[in-house]
């Protein structure tokens, strides 16, 4: 949820779990703090890696400062394995390694009972939904934030599937041309996660799966990265 504070606006996670592109809602009591944590904790370390995104400091439990932007109107996912519906309806098989990532648009519905649309670049520039001289740059940039998070999943035993992402433009004093930035949270909310091992899910499709416990794969991520130490809780609690 983003709202506007008189310090600048907040994005605070929910308990609430959304399937993509299908929509379908599972509240999931005590996610919130968990996603949060790890959503803050990837937003740091791309930041640390030279991508501008709107995170600005940890504000609560569940909540994030971000910097003021403009949303682009469609999300972006991008797919390393196959999974859903490549399997479903293009015949892949299930795991396929997809290289290069296979990059997809999707247009947000105007109403909570549509799904998303599935649309091509040029989808994007006939309905003037991005500046043709942007499109090439969120491309890149979705690229390079999903080698850098398969990486970082890579290095605690965990496969990227899949990420969605929303991007946003920044404009900045002084500046004449905006900076385009991710806007999108990072946790198993937003992205598809399993164990290298054992295949195990660790994201929010456990939660619609009927399999145990839906906070299973977020407790996983966070002691993972260590995140449910005693010394990342008292990190944490030094930061704005």
């Amino acid at each position: 949820m983003f709202t506007t504070t008189p310090d600048g606006p907040t994005v605070e996670t929910s308990d609430m779990v959304v399937s993509y592109p299908g929509l379908e809602r599972r509240a999931l009591p005590g996610k919130a703090p968990l996603a949060n944590t790890i959503s803050v904790h990837l937003h740091q370390f791309l930041r640390q890696n030279g991508i501008s995104t709107h995170f600005a400091a940890r504000s609560g439990p569940q909540a994030q400062a971000v910097f003021e932007t403009v949303q682009l109107p469609f999300d972006l996912m991008v797919r390393n394995l196959a999974t859903g519906d490549l399997v479903s309806e293009f015949g892949l098989q299930q795991g396929h390694q997809l290289i290069p990532p296979l990059v997809e648009f999707f247009v947000r519905p105007d109403s909570l009972e549509k799904r998303p649309t599935r649309v091509s670049e040029n989808h994007l520039l006939a309905f003037n939904l991005i500046d043709p001289e942007d499109i090439g740059g969120v491309v890149d940039l979705a690229l390079r934030i999903n080698d850098l998070l398969t990486g970082a999943f890579f290095g605690i035993g965990v496969q990227l599937e899949d990420i969605r992402m929303e991007f946003g433009a920044h404009f900045i004093e002084g500046s004449p041309l905006p900076v385009i930035m991710l806007v999108s949270e990072l946790s198993p909310d937003v992205i598809c996660l399993q164990d290298m091992d054992s295949g195990d899910i660790l994201d929010h499709r456990i939660a619609f799966a009927g399999s145990g416990d839906g906070l299973r794969g977020y407790s996983e991520i966070m002691r993972r990265f260590h995140l449910d130490s005693a010394s990342a809780v008292l990190e944490r609690q030094k930061t704005p």
